[in-house]
């Protein structure tokens, strides 16, 4: 079938969003794509994801790839490549490259799956975590310089994130003294973990499991920062919540295979804090979305979140002002939420 773009109206771009040239490069995408495989072929659009690429898996002489339209404007897609590389010389599952036309942003890779962790936990847990606790700990002894270090500015900047979005933008309202401090206490903790290589997105939607085999993707964005930044993106997922047990029961099993040297209360009050930078983050940017891009994909899950964040802080002295200011903001954002998702 065609690949589809549901949108309210194709020439209308008053909120800012250019809906008619994301039609267009769909479009030329399917032709591409047509041309590099030369037979027809069908193509079903993939779940929307939190960044401006598209993706749709394609179906031709009986066998299947995925098709990717990575805008080059907003999207780093020499680094997509040269990761791909890297960590597929590491013995990484992530897609293999198979066309590119990098000055369009069109790629065609392989298909590792179409079954996400988060329809499969329900059923299965054990086996897709423990395969992607695995790769977890072969992926922090990859080794290139190619890979650019997470910074503590990144760290601020990406809260700033969560501050002109969700606070700034959501709201009408400014941070306050209580927001500014705890920023310090949470980066001061994660950057004092050992460092590695950090996918940075390692959460259900981007973990496949296809047949007992692991698939990774959304992996363009790597850096080298702190240890434990992808097992908390695993354990503390925007997507699904595990219970406080199974969280202490994985984190353990990933800080023994990991052979890391720090202490268990060390590790497990580092891993709670970037679970909190990252889901602030991620809950501006779920936001972002729907003023930027008009997808609203993501505004189901902001509460939610944001009610573990608090629930998180309330567990530690030091971010308990933090919990209660972030508290009255969610009393604050649930009717603006509401509105700003109708059509």
């Amino acid at each position: 079938m065609g690949a589809t773009c549901h949108n309210r109206g194709v020439g209308d771009s008053s909120d800012g969003i250019d809906r008619a040239g994301a039609i267009t490069a769909v479009r030329a995408l399917e032709a591409w794509v047509r041309d590099r495989i030369g037979c027809d072929a069908s193509f079903a659009p993939l779940p929307v994801e939190a960044s401006t690429r598209q993706f749709f898996r394609v179906v031709a002489a009986g066998d299947t790839c995925v098709a990717m339209h990575s805008p080059p404007a907003s999207e780093n897609n020499a680094q997509f490549v040269r990761l791909s590389g890297i960590f597929r010389a590491a013995g990484l599952p992530v897609p293999a490259i198979l066309h590119q036309d990098a000055e369009r942003g069109f790629f065609l890779v392989t298909d590792v799956g179409d079954r996400n962790f988060a329809s499969v936990y329900a059923s299965e847990p054990e086996a897709p975590l423990q395969a992607a606790i695995e790769a977890l700990v072969r992926l922090q002894r990859v080794q290139s310089r190619d890979i650019p270090p997470y910074t503590t500015r990144r760290f601020d900047d990406e809260l700033g994130i969560f501050a002109e979005w969700f606070v700034g933008k959501l709201l009408g309202m400014a941070p306050d003294a209580t927001f500014h401090a705890a920023k310090s206490v949470l980066i001061d903790a994660i950057a004092a973990m050992p460092a590695c290589v950090v996918h940075r997105d390692y959460h259900s939607r981007n973990l496949l499991w296809n047949e007992g085999r692991l698939g990774i993707v959304d992996f363009q964005d790597a850096l080298m920062g702190p240890v434990t930044y992808d097992i908390a993106s695993l354990l503390r997922d925007c997507y699904h919540t595990f219970s406080e047990v199974e969280v202490t029961r994985w984190r353990r099993h990933f800080r023994v295979r990991s052979g890391l040297a720090v202490e268990e209360a060390a590790f497990a009050r580092a891993f709670d804090f970037t679970a909190i930078q990252r889901q602030l983050k991620a809950i501006g940017i779920f936001v972002r979305l729907r003023y930027r891009l008009g997808r609203g994909s993501h505004l189901a899950d902001v509460l939610p979140v944001l009610r573990r964040v608090i629930a998180l802080c309330r567990g530690y002295e030091e971010l308990g002002a933090l919990a209660d200011w972030l508290g009255g903001l969610a009393h604050v954002a649930e009717p603006r939420l509401r509105a700003i998702a109708e059509p």
